[in-house]
């Protein structure tokens, strides 16, 4: 029968700052397994909680000394493992952390001729099968990215856009970088995608790096394929084929225009892409 007086002493001792402290640990918890949900890191992570719960229940029942002494004092040792580990997710959170502190200061979406020269210019490298690979900077700097191509800085065009990925010409193999209404650098080298799933396992490097920038930032990508002439956006790590120029443009303003977004939800309500 439990000791009802021990559990008043405890309740008694739960105040307002008691409250907070257990809703912080709650929140902190929540917003980590949200940001793991989906990635390989929740797999590691129920590995590692197997591990450590095997470990805490052979030493208990077994009543083994060295292995009780090595779980009560392994945190500090577990907290430097966790943060080797998941050391992309973290970097992921804050970076996802500094974007929404910085949301509505000194941002703004990309304007309608940047879309519109960005759509005729993969319409027309999709029609002749010029492969070419777009990286939109959107909350994220790029500029480390910037800084491994040729600078160009000038206005958004599509004779701009596909002039530079006209083949053999010397930009072309790598990706362009367009940051508001500028064509920043071109000829930058952009990070392979880590893993990818089976079905996409068969891609090319432009389409691999495509989804790579994705994985580590909030760009956008927009890629073109040189053997079939598809266009394909890459966001958040996901590949998608676009199936023309009028859902390309859609897709972009829905992204890029976050104020004009109800106009391009699809029937459900949900994104379109």
């Amino acid at each position: 029968m439990p000791d009802i007086s021990r559990i008043r002493e405890i309740l008694s001792q739960f105040g307002p700052s008691s409250v907070l402290d257990v809703a912080l640990i709650a929140l902190a918890i929540f917003a980590t397994l949200r940001l793991l949900s989906g990635t390989r890191a929740m797999t590691q992570l129920r590995g590692a909680i197997a591990l450590v719960v095997a470990a805490v229940a052979f030493g208990r029942v077994f009543d083994l000394t060295v292995v009780n002494f090595v779980v009560d004092h392994s945190l500090t040792a577990i907290l430097i493992g966790a943060a080797v580990v998941f050391q992309p997710e973290i970097r992921r959170a804050l970076d996802r952390l500094g974007r929404t502190g910085m949301q509505g200061w000194g941002t703004r979406g990309q304007s309608d001729e940047v879309i519109d020269s960005l759509v005729q210019a993969t319409r027309h490298m999709s029609a002749v099968r010029h492969g070419g690979l777009f990286v939109l900077e959107r909350g994220t700097g790029l500029q480390d990215v910037i800084e491994t191509g040729v600078p160009v800085d000038a206005r958004v065009s599509p004779q701009l856009l596909t002039g530079i990925f006209y083949p053999n010409s010397p930009l072309h193999d790598m990706a362009v970088v367009l940051r508001e209404e500028r064509v920043v650098a071109a000829g930058c080298v952009l990070p392979p995608a880590n893993d990818l799933p089976y079905s996409d396992r068969k891609l090319g490097t432009r389409h691999r790096a495509a989804i790579g920038i994705t994985e580590h930032t909030d760009a956008l990508t927009v890629v073109v394929s040189e053997e079939t002439g598809d266009i394909s956006i890459a966001l958040a790590g996901r590949l998608t084929y676009i199936p023309n120029e009028d859902r390309l443009r859609d897709i972009l303003r829905w992204l890029l225009q976050p104020t004009d977004a109800p106009f391009a939800r699809g029937p459900n309500g949900r994104v379109p892409i």
